[in-house]
């Protein structure tokens, strides 16, 4: 039986307008802010490698510069990546546990199981880009089959990794294109707004454009960043509520 999503969709924005205040809070400290200083710093990087770039000699020359941007970039970007972990965690936490825990609570909560979250995360991250890597139809398969992992180890502590996954195997089998199709229309419709924007950056910063109009691209970057995030974390949410609701 598929599941249905527009009622998903617009039970995530009903729980939105309920929690926006908490919502944003998470948001802001988790998404927005590191996003920003990501932002920013690769602004900074940006601006450095068109120099860099530009002296030199030929394309073999370029590509070495773009490579070691982003080797010393690198860890900033682990460290933005862990960071949203926890904060995708707390948001689910929130949502999902049955005793409704405050913030500090859902924290601590999150901050205990850390480690599984981490290698969760990378381990699904993994399976979709070598799925991905192989060929489109099986990492599409592998997106949509993990789509509830991280809503089955916050709702369902009791289980282990391994445990979880089945879970999550079984609650999405029949809905892989569905979720496929879902997590499309989330990803696309922010990454092409952060497209055009980091695009305008580049520009700004290869005609060497002021600090103020770079930061305030650098802003809306994060900005749509971090409303991806949100949105993501609250739709896998709803859905995991779904599915688990039918066993």
């Amino acid at each position: 039986m598929r599941i249905d999503i527009g009622a998903a969709l617009r039970e995530a924005v009903a729980i939105w307008r309920r929690d926006r205040q908490v919502i944003l809070a998470v948001a802001g400290m988790f998404f927005f802010l590191p996003n920003l200083a990501l932002s920013l710093l690769l602004t900074t990087a940006r601006t450095q490698l068109s120099i860099d770039a530009a002296a030199a000699t030929d394309d073999r020359a370029m590509l070495a510069v773009m490579q070691a941007q982003l080797i010393e970039n690198a860890p900033w970007f682990a460290l933005q990546l862990l960071i949203e972990v926890i904060g995708v965690a707390v948001l689910l936490t929130l949502l999902l546990d049955a005793r409704r825990p405050t913030v500090g609570e859902a924290l601590r909560s999150v901050v205990r199981r850390l480690p599984v979250l981490v290698a969760a995360t990378l381990l699904v991250n993994v399976a979709k880009s070598v799925g991905l890597l192989l060929l489109l139809l099986p990492g599409l398969y592998v997106i949509g089959r993990v789509f509830v992992v991280l809503p089955v180890l916050i709702a369902e502590p009791q289980r282990r990794f391994g445990d979880a996954m089945t879970r999550a195997l079984t609650l999405t089998r029949g809905h892989v294109l569905q979720l496929v199709s879902l997590s499309a229309m989330l990803y696309f419709g922010g990454q092409l707004v952060a497209l055009l924007l980091t695009s305008t950056a580049n520009a700004v910063s290869r005609s060497g454009g002021n600090p103020v109009t770079m930061a305030m691209l650098a802003t809306a970057i994060a900005f749509v960043g971090a409303a991806l995030s949100t949105a993501f974390a609250l739709v896998r949410a709803t859905v995991y509520r779904r599915l688990a609701s039918r066993g």
